[in-house]
């Protein structure tokens, strides 16, 4: 469910993204040669606009989400609001990365769907992050949005500070383990033996988002300022 509503979010934003940014290359060097501004304000503009839209767009569908399947916390709602919105936020600006970058928008649709189909598959949920093969681990590692899904798996099903406490969903037994678990497995060590998201680190990961979003907005300005698919 988790993973489901993270993809929906971002694919969601990633498709909206492509005609959009498309569309507006045209204008952009239009007014470029012109002189009318230079390329780093066009960028600076195009990454700060989205933010707003999304974090607003994730806190309402959120609002209804998050206690609607059962899960509780006011801070755990905010901590998930916010890894969630930079999640989809992930997915915009890798949209209008490939939208810079791609000759048009259906070379850059193709493409995403090719990327996109190996970040879904290696995110750590299915097949899930033990199940990796070690040969393909390292495609694992790169996979941006595998540290947002692990960061709000871990939110709502890995806090666990008192292990008697089983009023709380990840202290929760499970009951019915495939014979290749240990018995009396909770929720929280189920989450972290299988899909291998922990809630020890929660920080680290976010780091690791964060730096993937910088990383992919530097490729995104480079984009812009570089690639010019003008038809003389």
């Amino acid at each position: 469910m988790v993973f489901m509503t993270s993809l929906f979010l971002g694919v969601v934003s990633f498709n909206s993204i492509l005609p959009l940014s498309s569309e507006e290359r045209a204008s952009f060097y239009r007014e470029r040669a012109a002189q009318t501004y230079n390329s780093i304000w066009y960028f600076v503009a195009a990454t700060l606009v989205e933010i707003p839209y999304v974090f607003a767009a994730t806190f309402l569908f959120n609002a209804i989400f998050f206690p609607m399947v059962g899960f509780t916390g006011v801070t755990r709602f905010f901590f998930y609001w916010f890894v969630t919105a930079l999640m989809v936020l992930l997915q915009t600006y890798i949209g209008q990365l490939l939208a810079f970058a791609m000759p048009s928008v259906e070379v850059a649709a193709i493409v995403g769907v090719m990327v996109n189909s190996v970040y879904f598959l290696f995110m750590g949920f299915n097949p899930p992050a033990n199940a990796i093969p070690t040969a393909y681990k390292w495609l694992y590692y790169i996979t941006p949005h595998r540290y947002g899904l692990a960061i709000v798996s871990a939110i709502v099903f890995g806090d666990c500070p008192d292990p008697s406490n089983t009023s709380e969903l990840a202290c929760k037994p499970i009951k019915n383990l495939p014979p290749t678990l240990p018995d009396n497995l909770n929720i929280k060590d189920y989450i972290e033996t299988v899909f291998l998201m922990k809630h020890s680190e929660i920080w680290m990961n976010f780091g690791i988002l964060i730096g993937f979003l910088v990383l992919f907005r530097l490729m995104a300005a480079y984009s812009l300022r570089f690639i010019n698919h003008q038809k003389r």
